[in-house]
């Protein structure tokens, strides 16, 4: 019970304002996702966790999880540069989303908080999910994309709750939300 009270469960009402807001967040999301160093095939380093934390902070789980739909979308049918469109990418979009979230939406930003939110999203997105679908394309080993993307992750986890909690908390000190009526 007390994990259930740690997490938000809602999105915002659907409304002009929210929609506007999750399509300048989608946006965000395709141009951080795009400035990235590596090879999409194994293993890619990007900013696009920024898009992801803020799609979860402002638009709560289900919202959170279409827009990263409507992101893996975009990003990789009409601005696709090298890799090929695969729905189980898409779902780990959705999966991401929601996770961002349960974890960020209608919540206090701590570190304890992002530190937590960036292990389940690791191991579940990253480490799982998306090693599954490169294991399912490309038929490399499990264990050998676990001994590349494993140390990865480990690298890149404080730089992600570091940079995550200097952003959120700058954007919890503005007190933007979706239903302010300005």
């Amino acid at each position: 019970m007390f994990i259930m009270t740690m997490l938000s469960w809602k999105s915002p009402k659907l409304t002009t304002r929210t929609l506007s807001l999750a399509a300048f967040l989608i946006a965000l999301n395709v141009i951080l996702g795009k400035l990235s160093v590596g090879s999409e095939s194994l293993v890619k380093i990007s900013f696009g966790f920024i898009g992801t934390m803020l799609l979860g902070y402002f638009l709560g789980p289900w919202l959170g999880g279409v827009a990263k739909i409507l992101y893996d979308l975009i990003a990789n049918t009409l601005l696709a540069t090298s890799s090929q469109f695969f729905i189980g990418f898409t779902l780990t979009a959705f999966i991401s989303g929601v996770i961002a979230g349960m974890f960020l939406h209608d919540q206090k930003i701590t570190w304890q908080r992002l530190a937590a939110y960036e292990v389940v999203q690791m191991l579940v997105t990253n480490i799982f999910f998306n090693t599954l679908w490169i294991h399912v394309l490309y038929h490399a080993p499990w264990a050998a994309l676990l001994a590349v993307r494993g140390p990865k992750n480990l690298i890149m986890f404080p730089i992600e709750v570091i940079l995550g909690l200097m952003i959120l908390r700058s954007v919890a000190r503005l007190n933007l939300s979706v239903t302010d009526q300005r």
